[in-house]
């Protein structure tokens, strides 16, 4: 009996292990997913906006070319009024050249009258004196008050009034009709500035329409010019950080030490999205770097910085208690590369990634850390004189442990 309880137990116990390695794998899987279906969301809203861009942009394009088209027809209704406009104007001028012929005929007509009573010696009644050498007898007016008054009884005073209202209809039906054809004399005027201002128009579309392709060149110039800036950058760090967190982290249990990476999350457009910084420490799986413990994310922090600063290098820069949160051994990894990167250092031997040396001033409360130190500033209290004050100590005088 007590061997087959044993037994039991054994077996229970030895499915606890594979247990756990799989319920940690499946939260591991859950915790990806979770990612991947937030991604996918991000992914979506990001395709919505742009679909929705797009729908307003063709919206905006088809609004332009409806007014495009109104005003192509306003041109072509202008064009057609002038047509008009023209060929009542040339019909005018027929019938006021008409009218001019059959004055020209009646004054003729008028002035062989005229010779004809001069002839026959006829006194024709006039309003002015026909013996004043000033005047011509086209210039004679005849006076028709001076008629018989038998001749202006002739016509009864009905027929005139007849006449009258006959002639005065005529008048205003002619008035009417001369009212209703009369042409816009300023038609022309109105329709050459029309054309002037569409001239005008046109022109400075055309302007601005060149401004834009230049300033759309130009955006462009210089938006490839960041592109190719930013990516000169990034490759050069993305290359020399792993190379630098495995010297930060290598020791002699772990000779290749960890794994660190940078990843654009778009690499057509690194500016619309982040970049993805991963750290593995030795012996560690892959997780997120909220993951990593304090001192785990201060060594990525500093490889990442080191990376940056081999890019382009300054002739110093300052770390403030940046061992704050890292173990003895890791404070001694820290302070060893920055020893072995520096501007001493720098004559001797070269990175191999082309970077050289670089002075650094850190401050520190570790012994670990200032002891690989070149020179040191201690900053101590004036209790008496109510101030800091300093020490400093060479160690170059002093050989190596």
């Amino acid at each position: 009996m007590i061997l087959f309880c044993r037994l039991e137990y054994e077996q229970k116990r030895d499915m606890h292990a594979p247990i756990a390695k799989l319920n940690n794998t499946h939260e591991t899987l859950e915790k990806e997913l979770k990612g991947l279906q937030e991604r996918e969301t991000r992914a979506k809203a990001d395709a919505e906006h742009i679909s929705n861009q797009m729908e307003e942009l063709k919206a905006e394009a088809e609004d332009w070319k409806l007014k495009s088209d109104e005003c192509e027809t306003a041109i072509e209704e202008l064009k057609k009024q002038n047509d008009s406009v023209a060929a009542a104007l040339a019909k005018l001028d027929r019938q006021v050249k008409l009218k001019e012929g059959q004055i020209v005929q009646l004054r003729s007509r008028q002035r062989e009258i005229h010779e004809k009573c001069d002839l026959e010696q006829l006194k024709l009644p006039t309003v002015n004196d026909p013996m004043d050498t000033g005047s011509s007898s086209q210039e004679l007016v005849l006076d028709y008050n001076q008629l018989s008054e038998i001749y202006l009884k002739g016509v009864r005073l009905s027929d005139r009034d007849k006449l009258e209202a006959e002639f005065k209809q005529k008048i205003g039906a002619l008035m009417a009709e001369i009212e209703r054809t009369a042409p816009n004399l300023k038609a022309l005027d109105q329709y050459e500035a029309l054309q002037t201002k569409e001239k005008e128009v046109s022109e400075k579309f055309e302007a601005a329409r060149k401004e834009e392709r230049e300033v759309a060149d130009k955006y462009n110039s210089v938006k490839q010019r960041r592109y190719e800036l930013f990516m000169e950058a990034f490759d050069h760090i993305s290359k020399g950080i792993d190379k630098i967190y495995k010297q930060l982290t290598k020791s002699h249990t772990h000779p290749l030490g960890g794994t660190a990476y940078l990843n654009l999350e778009n690499e057509d457009e690194p500016f619309l999205h982040g970049i993805k910084y991963t750290a593995m420490p030795p012996t560690k799986r892959f997780r997120d770097m909220e993951q990593l413990s304090g001192g785990e994310k201060t060594v990525a922090a500093l490889a990442l910085l080191f990376a940056i600063h081999s890019f382009r290098p300054s002739p110093f820069f300052i770390l403030d208690e940046v061992d704050a949160a890292l173990d003895n051994l890791n404070v001694a990894k820290v302070a060893g590369f920055i020893r072995s990167k520096s501007c001493e250092r720098a004559g001797e031997e070269q990175d191999g990634d082309g970077g050289c040396g670089f002075q650094s001033i850190v401050i520190s409360l570790k012994d670990s850390f200032y002891d690989k130190a070149e020179a040191l500033v201690g900053v101590y209290r004036d209790s008496e004189r109510s101030c800091s004050r300093t020490l400093t100590f060479d160690l170059t005088k002093y050989k190596e442990a």
